[in-house]
């Protein structure tokens, strides 16, 4: 080999290198973003839940003063 080929071959190598490098940076990055968001979605779906309960409650309680109401003006 002479010393232009091994120069070229050691520029590739780097080149590989550097790509290497920037491909594990954007994996780390998608991964980040991956838990980021599973995260905010495990969050979103425990504020869901408690809108439910709310919302179930809040259904009850009318339910419960309509039949109070009703029971009352009926008789």
């Amino acid at each position: 080999m002479s010393e232009d080929q091994v120069w070229n071959m050691e520029v590739r190598l780097a080149r590989m290198e550097e790509r290497q490098v920037q491909l594990y940076a954007m994996v780390e990055r998608s991964l980040a973003f991956h838990g980021d968001v599973a995260n905010r979605l495990g969050a979103l779906e425990h504020l869901r839940t408690k809108v439910l309960a709310v919302a179930g409650l809040i259904g009850l309680a009318c339910s419960m003063a309509w039949d109070v109401l009703k029971n009352r003006f009926s008789n």
